[in-house]
């Protein structure tokens, strides 16, 4: 986690560094329409007891831009698999948000999301092979870095919180619910059209 916070600081101030001298040679950057981008980035799991692991999850993303301020964003993520040697699970899921935006300048935006996460899960537990899907909220916080006219580097930290109840779980009857706080900090590569 230390050497991912240390490489996302350096990349931070690399680019803010390009972002001003592109500043300095273009003012053409268009902050709305329709965009599309992929990320990479570590999660990490938060449960009950010792759930607690740190890997790696990639996600997509789809969305249109209103203008400098509010955008709507629909993705998939894949979360690959976490947990222990006694319980683990393999989750993906689709999500749909709102963003809301505020402009630093042209070429930098902070911004906070929100929205919905529809997930399916393949849960092992002793052995035991069993499936189950949900629907939990997530939000998060991020920058985004315009390099170009269209193309923008987005740094972002989300959470979603998986809730597990008796009637999803029912290999582990029991144990009543399972929360999972997932902690996803992640690079994205974004094109707008």
């Amino acid at each position: 986690m230390k050497k991912f916070t240390l490489t996302t600081l350096a990349a931070t101030s690399l680019l803010m560094t390009s972002g001003a001298s592109f500043a300095a040679t273009n003012d053409g950057v268009d902050h709305h329409g329709i965009y599309v981008g992929a990320g990479y980035g570590l999660v990490d799991v938060d449960g009950d007891e010792d759930f607690d692991r740190d890997d790696n999850a990639a996600n997509v993303y789809i969305g249109t831009q209103f203008n400098q301020y509010v955008s709507i964003e629909g993705g998939y993520i894949d979360f690959g698999e976490y947990g222990n040697d006694t319980f683990n699970t393999e989750v993906d899921g689709y999500t749909l948000g709102l963003k809301a935006g505020l402009p630093i300048n042209e070429y930098i935006t902070v911004y906070a999301k929100g929205g919905q996460l529809w997930w399916d899960a393949d849960i092992n537990a002793a052995g035991v092979n069993d499936s189950t899907d949900g629907d939990d909220l997530f939000y998060g916080v991020g920058a985004s870095f315009a390099v170009s006219e269209d193309w923008d580097v987005r740094l972002e930290y989300t959470r979603f919180d998986l809730e597990f109840e008796r009637d999803e779980i029912g290999i582990l009857s029991e144990i009543d619910s399972f929360d999972s706080d997932v902690d996803y900090a992640s690079v994205a590569v974004q094109y707008t059209f």
